[in-house]
Parts: C-alpha cells; structure tokens; sequence
C-alpha cells in the first residue's frame, strides 16, 4: 500500500481514517522531476504542516520510498479545503544557474562537475549526491549561455547521449542521482494476455524516421574568438568534402530522408572528428528508429499477493500479448498511480525502438548480399538452397504474424458499498487466424474487504470460449470440465481435448436425432410418446397420458 509524508507528518495512510487525502494521483515520466497531486481536507489532524518549495513529501510503496519532491502549488476552496502540487526531486536542478564555460573530457566528468556547480549554490535540502554514470565518450564544450543545472544536463548529455536520470535515496533519504546507459532492474512481473492485461495500444510511428542528415557544430565566432563568422562548424574537413551524412542500406530501402538541422545542430561541439562520431551515433541510432510506444493497463498482483514484485518505476518488463505484442522486455517509462486505488494505474512501456528500418532491413539485406555473391560466384547448389531458403523463412514468419487478426472489447463496472468493494472487468477477444476463429469470454473479478481495520483481496478469473476449427465448434469455460463440440451431424459432450474426442471416450451424444448416454437419472417423470413413468403416492406408475 502507498502512504505520503510530508516531513515526518502523515498526510495519507489507507489504515487510518482521519489521515485522508482526496485524489491522491502520482505521475512520473522518464527523465522528468514527475507530479502529485492530492486535496487535504480542512479536518485532516495535519492540515496546516505544509509550506510551499521548504517541506519535502515522500511517497513510500510498503516501507521503500518510491518518490520525493516538494509542494508548488496551494489552492483552498469554497470549503476551505488544500488542493496540493508537488514537484519532483529533479526539479531542484532548476534553482542553479551554470556559468558560460569551456569543457573536453569525459561524460562522467562532466556530469560530475555539473552536479557540483549546482550543490555549490543551493542549500543542502536542493542539494544531491553524485550517484553512478557508466555512460562513456568524451566531449568537447563551448557553452556560452546561463542555464540552470537542468538544461545544461539536458543540452550538453541527455540530447547528445541519452540515459536515464535516475533519483534514489541513501539511508538518510537524501536524494542520490545516477545518470546510467539502462535501467538496471527487471521487475519479477510479467504483464500477459489472460493473466494481468486488462487493455492495449501499440503505436508505430515513422514521422521523425531519417537516413540523412548533416551535423552541425558551434559558430566559427564561439570556435575562434578572431573570427567574426556566424557560419557553424561542418564536418566537410573529415569526411572527402562533404557536409553530409547517408545511410546508403536504408535509403536504397525508403529514399534519402534529411533530418531538420534543429535536430543535428550541437552548440556544444568545437571539434570536426567530434561531431562526424557525434552525426553517426545519431543517425544509426535516434535518427533511423521507428518510435514505438505501448500503453497500457494492468492489473498489479502485488495488491492481491505482496509476495509477487510490484511495477515500479524504470523498472524493465516483459510483455507477452500474442501476435500484437510478441514477448519483449520493455522500459517502464510512464506510471500514473492513483495512491488509493493502484487497481487503475497506468502504464506507459518503451521508448524510441529499433523497428524494420532498422534491424530487420539490414539483416534482409545481408541475406541478400550472400546470395547475389554465390550466385556470382556459384559453387554448390546446396548452399544456394539453403540461404535462399532462409529468406523464404524470414518472410513467411512475418505473413504468418499477419494472418491473426485479435478483436478486443473490456467492460467495467465497480460497485460500493460501506464495507465492501466489488470491481470487475470482462474482456472479450475475438481471434481470427488461418483454419481457426476464436471468441474468448475473460471476467476478472478483484474483491476487496474492510475487516478489523485490515485489507484483503483476492481475484478470480473465468475464462469461457468458442472456438469454429475446421472440424466443428467446441464451447467450454475454464471452470467447468465438460465441453461441447458439434461435428458434422453429432453433437458430443466430453472432457478432455477435443481433438480426441469419440463416441466411446464422450460423456454423451447426440446422432442421426438420438441421445446416446451410459447413465440417466430421472427427477420427475419420464415421457415416451403418449405414455410416461410416473411417481403417485410413493409407486412408480406406467400410464396413457395424451393421444
């Protein structure tokens, strides 16, 4: 469960009525200081410990704190009661202003020198510890405007080199920032169709894709204090006259695509073999990606069971969701909690992904070379078999990832009562695919129950199914073990797989208009044409009754 302290004040612990807030909403986003938003009422014991920018709120998952920052906004209402905004930890890189300065050595350097110049301005509660950055390359400076802390962070390393900005905490809870390549935890936590997805959406994007751009560096005035030139350094004198830079494999694929300049102009960079390395990481990388996110919904188990690891953010998470989202381990870049029902949090997966321009264009285009070159140079047919068969390979796979078609539809509704909370979500997805159509029916149900001061939940799930393959229809629900399939003129019961199922193996069946069945009990009566077995006064009685 969440809570929130401000200082050493309680604002909001779920086990203890008088320590409430309103809409208690925490976001958090990829290297942004994130926000939480919450409403005190004017009876909370602690309305009045809050002080704008000088208290420090904390948000703690269990006993590990997950998120610190300070109030920025304070509005009261009719009612007198606080509508509060906090800001997070990395927003106190904003209060510090980094002088015009010249700099050539390593990312971690610099990175530690800036951290140092904001600690030397502020007071030791806007201050952090200098984490871990494992991010390498060198980098050659002429910075020649004020910035705070922040954006110099953000122009001279974030732009340019990525990462992650990650705040954590030591044993005093002051704020530690590391700047890392990755994230380094991967949570235990799988999100997966029919388990804990409740919705998605993929989305692909090839708006910001290039395969050509030209590099630009600082003015020849900041580069030359003698020159009185506006024009920006090139890397003509590096690379054979030229000022621009091709992925010649992608734009024999989709055309030569130039990047805006406003995305490959770095202030910051004096020297041509710099900014030739500084171009190519681009363009290889941020330029030629397709940007592809998934947001989703799920449900965290770790509220059901704590001894299942809950989503935390920047965490690393696998997701299996079928044909639409084969299993892929993606970044948890976005989380919206609302701290007092996390059973409705957002998550926002991924980030700027290696897609077909990339990846997989080259590698066709490397089976590709290898059979135009033994076919130039032909030797044996069997190796020639085999590399084109390769290829065949390749394409199938992606045609046979084509051909499923998933349909989804999700209903909600939650009811309330004073002791009890119901929530329950069915899902329906219908599945199309080459000789088969299925229709999947899932209702997952979380209960949750206030007793003695203590909260337990528990969830349920039945799935049922129809399912047309080329044979029949076969209908069934998890929870119960008899199906039923229609084959042609016969109608079985059974349990088991239906790709077994016989007259002798079925529970019973219907054939040719006749119920065939090993055992029948009768609760009433028992009718054959105009006569029936009947019970009368304690006897069984064989009698006339129509016709």
């Amino acid at each position: 469960m969440y809570h929130i302290l401000c200082d050493s004040y309680v604002l909001y612990d779920p086990r203890l009525p008088d320590l409430f807030v309103f809409e208690p909403d925490l976001t958090q986003k990829k290297n942004e200081p994130g926000q939480l938003a919450f409403t005190i009422p004017k009876e909370h014991p602690n309305y009045g410990v809050l002080e704008k920018l000088k208290s420090r709120i904390r948000v703690y998952l269990d006993d590990s704190m997950i998120w610190v920052g300070r109030a920025i906004e304070d509005e009261r209402d009719l009612y007198e009661n606080r509508k509060v905004v906090a800001e997070g930890a990395l927003s106190f890189l904003l209060d510090s202003v980094i002088r015009p300065f010249s700099f050539d050595g390593t990312v971690t350097e610099l990175f530690t020198w800036i951290l140092a110049a904001h600690n030397a301005q502020v007071n030791e509660s806007q201050r952090f510890v200098t984490g871990t950055c494992d991010l390498t390359g060198s980098i050659s400076i002429a910075a020649k405007d004020y910035l705070s802390a922040w954006q110099t962070l953000k122009t001279c390393l974030l732009d340019s080199f990525g990462g992650y900005l990650i705040v954590r905490s030591d044993e005093n809870e002051s704020p530690i920032l590391d700047y890392l390549s990755d994230v380094p935890d991967t949570s235990t936590q799988k999100i997966e169709f029919g388990e804990n997805l409740i919705d998605l959406a993929l989305s692909r994007s090839a708006s910001e894709t290039y395969t050509a751009c030209v590099p630009l560096g600082a003015t020849l005035r900041d580069i030359d204090p003698e020159s009185e030139s506006d024009a920006r350094l090139t890397i003509e004198s590096v690379n054979d006259g030229k000022v621009d830079l091709i992925d010649t494999v992608l734009a024999a694929e989709y055309g030569v695509i130039f990047a805006p300049t406003s995305s490959t102009t770095w202030d910051e960079i004096t020297d041509a073999n710099i900014l030739m390395n500084q171009g190519r990481d681009w363009l290889s990388g941020t330029g030629a990606r397709f940007k592809q996110t998934i947001k989703l919904s799920a449900v965290d188990l770790h509220n059901a069971d704590a001894d299942i690891e809950s989503f935390r953010f920047l965490d690393k998470v696998i997701v299996s969701c079928g044909t639409l989202c084969p299993e892929e381990t993606y970044v948890l870049s976005e989380l919206t909690t609302p701290l007092n029902n996390p059973a409705s949090t957002g998550i926002v997966l991924g980030d700027s992904r290696p897609s077909l321009i990339g990846e997989e264009i080259k590698q066709n285009t490397s089976v590709k070379n290898r059979i135009e070159s033994i076919e130039a140079d032909y030797t044996t047919h069997g190796e020639i078999k085999e590399i084109v068969q390769e290829q065949i390979t390749q394409n199938t796979s992606i045609l046979q990832s084509a051909q499923q078609i998933i349909l989804t539809a999700l209903e909600d509704y939650v009811k309330t009562q004073d002791f009890e909370a119901f929530q329950s979500s069915t899902q329906t997805s219908f599945t199309v695919m080459a000789g088969t159509i299925e229709a999947n029916f899932t209702e997952t149900a979380s209960r949750i129950s206030a007793l003695n001061g203590e909260t337990s939940q528990q969830f349920e799930s039945v799935r049922s199914f129809i399912r047309l393959i080329a044979s029949g229809i076969v209908i069934g629900k998890s929870t119960s073990a008899i199906k039923l399939k229609l084959e042609n003129d016969i109608l079985y019961f059974f349990t088991g797989s239906e790709d077994s199922v016989t007259t002798d193996s079925a529970i019973a069946y219907f054939s040719s208009g006749k119920l065939y069945v090993n055992d029948v009990q009768v609760l009433s009566s028992l009718r054959i044409g105009n006569f029936a077995w009947a019970p009368e006064n304690g006897n069984l009685n064989f009698k006339k009754i129509a016709g």
